[in-house]
């Protein structure tokens, strides 16, 4: 139970905190709102670790990260098109297809399912499962061509899967190598949680040292593990910055203590 003195302290960090937020908003700096992390399967990589201890509150600042897979299986994609099938509520349109383009050397395969508006489609990939923007049947017919070969279709989709375990949507020569994850359907994905007031700008300084843009922004992140519903709030933190965050927080640790 917080006493008087540490609600007071803890009201005081939140007040602080929202107006740091908003100013890193009106700079271009943090994301809108809170990003939903979305995944077939969301676990604890390892145990937590706490990174800094505050030396007033005595506050954990803490580093989680999870494994998250985000693709759907060859059976699961089947059985959800033989479902929609035997319960009559398919459209003619439903069905999987392969993209009409080869993108790094080969074609990349969909299954599509119309939602609640007519000729809207939900798009299911292997590697990332249900793409957040629904497709109109225009686009669809005009990006892929439905394929009626069952042998074909979960070769192409069980090869996709298997490969975007370990590789991004670029291929083996992406610029930014193993930490690019476009299309990678196995992330680890990092969270600092707990206090993160006192440590704000030794983090915002450790994401501006960054090469690249998207791993410059603040994001504000939350994520529920699949086995025990745990919910986890906090900062997202690239896997090329987790690094240069942990010696930033040492650093300040070091000089606290």
């Amino acid at each position: 139970m917080l006493t008087l003195s540490t609600s007071r302290l803890f009201d005081l960090f939140i007040s602080i905190l929202d107006v740091v937020l908003h100013n890193a908003r009106r700079e271009g700096q943090l994301d809108s709102g809170i990003v939903d992390i979305k995944g077939k399967n969301i676990e604890l990589k390892e145990p937590p670790k706490t990174v800094h201890v505050d030396s007033l509150s005595g506050a954990s600042t803490i580093l989680f990260t999870f494994t998250i897979d985000r693709g759907v299986t060859w059976e699961s994609a089947k059985a959800m098109l033989d479902g929609r099938e035997n319960d009559g509520a398919g459209s003619s349109n439903d069905g999987f297809y392969e993209s009409k383009r080869e993108w790094m050397g080969r074609r990349h395969f969909t299954l599509a399912l119309e939602g609640s508006t007519e000729g809207i489609y939900k798009i299911i990939r292997p590697a990332i499962g249900e793409a957040l923007r629904e497709m109109p049947l225009s686009e669809l017919k005009g990006k892929y061509r439905k394929v009626s070969s069952i042998d074909k279709v979960s070769k192409g989709w069980q090869d996709e899967y298997d490969v975007s375990s370990k590789q991004c949507m670029h291929g083996s020569k992406c610029k930014v190598g193993s930490y690019c994850t476009v299309g990678r359907r196995l992330q680890e994905f990092n969270i600092l949680g707990g206090l993160i007031l006192p440590v704000w700008g030794t983090i915002e300084k450790a994401l501006a040292k960054q090469v690249y843009q998207n791993h410059k922004r603040i994001r504000v992140v939350r994520l529920v593990t699949t086995n025990d519903n745990q919910r986890i709030v906090g900062l997202f933190i690239p896997n090329a910055a987790v690094e240069s965050v942990l010696t930033g927080l040492q650093w300040v640790q070091d000089i606290n203590d």
